[in-house]
């Protein structure tokens, strides 16, 4: 894509497409405010993509042209990292990999006529009042039409990864941090699979070159992402970076990634320094952490020091994100009646903190429902062993390093 944004823009005709909230005869004035560099055009602009282009996750006919117009911005003065942050947004919610075929057979079916009907519902739908427009999405043809937006944004990835991979050096570190997010998403298609292998290596020569523990966890996380093995971060003398490393799918199976997740579990908090970035959008990084190290290693007992440890954040969600995975691992067939060792000290463990048992907590009751667990404290206080063996082992772990709240 080498176009000037005003030509992208001048290029469409967007009377016939529409966004979240109608028909995007807006948008080309928005997209042109995001170029002035004025303030509050800029704001107006962004409040635009973020809601009508971009709405809670929803892609639109009007979203890949607008797509293609914001990646062309990229040389103006617009604010970069958030335009950055917003391609990178579009491609997490068109991200279609293994079923952008079934979907595009789907969209674009073989017979003219089916092909032809849901061209005809586009332009009838851009040209209808709001009413009718609300009335029109009772046939299902209108699934197919957001369908088909979603693989116009995804057929989009391999032109919009060049200029935003031109920013993976630029000295603005958030700039640069948005920019390898935003291109380690595009460069999943397959048609960028070339690009891939390039855009690896010059993630290692930036992580190698790093020097903030944050930027070079952030580094190997994409790394990771784009199918590296980045083993050597293993051993990084700081533990986000080690846990990124980690994380990776290819270190999955490998005995000294999960040596790291675990040891890292039990220290939760740490890995939150991560949550700022793009790909944890907006939650704790703990949360990928745990979700991970419950998924990679489905030992009651060898996570049972990382389950204590997330116990002083338990039941402020439901189904609890920090708690629930280890109960999963700890409890697969709902309350037992013949309880190991770590189930027994486990409960314990959990029916002695007064601050989980607020009679109020939905979150508590709905977590342990999903898992086929009590909601009685006596019961978790009790759970003890008929046979002689004494959860003593078990009582005597303690979790390593800092537990902070």
């Amino acid at each position: 894509m080498t176009g000037d944004a005003h030509e992208e823009i001048a290029g469409v005709a967007w009377d016939g497409l529409f966004h979240a909230y109608g028909t995007a005869t807006d948008t080309p004035a928005h997209l042109r405010g995001l170029l002035g560099g004025d303030e509050a055009e800029v704001s107006a602009a962004f409040g635009h993509l973020w809601s009508a282009i971009l709405h809670q996750g929803t892609v639109w006919p009007a979203t890949a042209p607008a797509v293609r117009a914001v990646a062309s911005a990229l040389t103006r003065p617009a604010p970069r990292e958030g335009t950055l942050a917003f391609l990178r947004a579009v491609a997490v919610a068109t991200d279609l990999g293994d079923h952008a075929d079934g979907l595009r057979a789907e969209a674009y079916p073989e017979d003219p006529e089916a092909r032809a009907a849901i061209d005809a519902w586009v332009a009838a739908y851009a040209a209808a009042d709001e009413d009718d427009q609300v009335d029109m999405w009772d046939d299902g043809t209108g699934d197919l039409v957001l369908t088909r937006a979603a693989l116009d944004c995804y057929d989009a990835f391999p032109d919009l990864l060049a200029p935003v991979a031109g920013f993976l050096g630029d000295p603005d570190p958030a700039v640069r941090t948005a920019a390898w997010s935003a291109a380690t998403v595009l460069a999943r298609h397959p048609a960028a699979v070339p690009s891939a292998a390039d855009l690896r290596g010059r993630l290692e020569r930036l992580a190698g070159a790093a020097g903030g523990a944050e930027e070079r966890a952030s580094l190997v996380l994409d790394l990771g992402d784009l199918g590296g093995a980045p083993r050597a971060w293993l051993a990084d003398p700081h533990p986000v970076v080690r846990g990124a490393a980690a994380l990776a799918p290819a270190l999955a199976e490998d005995p000294g990634a999960l040596d790291v997740l675990v040891a890292l579990a039990r220290s939760p908090h740490a890995f939150d320094a991560l949550s700022a970035l793009p790909r944890f959008g907006g939650e704790p990084a703990r949360w990928t952490l745990i979700a991970a190290v419950c998924a990679r290693v489905p030992d009651a007992a060898r996570l049972y020091p990382a389950a204590l440890a997330a116990l002083p954040l338990a039941f402020r969600l439901a189904p609890c994100p920090d708690l629930g995975p280890y109960l999963r691992i700890a409890f697969p067939g709902g309350w037992p009646t013949d309880p190991s060792p770590h189930q027994c000290a486990l409960a314990r463990a959990v029916g002695e903190r007064d601050e989980l048992w607020d009679p109020v907590n939905g979150n508590r009751k709905i977590t342990f429902r999903h898992l086929g667990l009590p909601d009685d404290r006596a019961a978790w206080r009790g759970l003890t062993r008929d046979s002689a063996e004494t959860c003593a082992a078990a009582d005597n772990v303690v979790p390593e390093g800092p537990q902070g709240t």
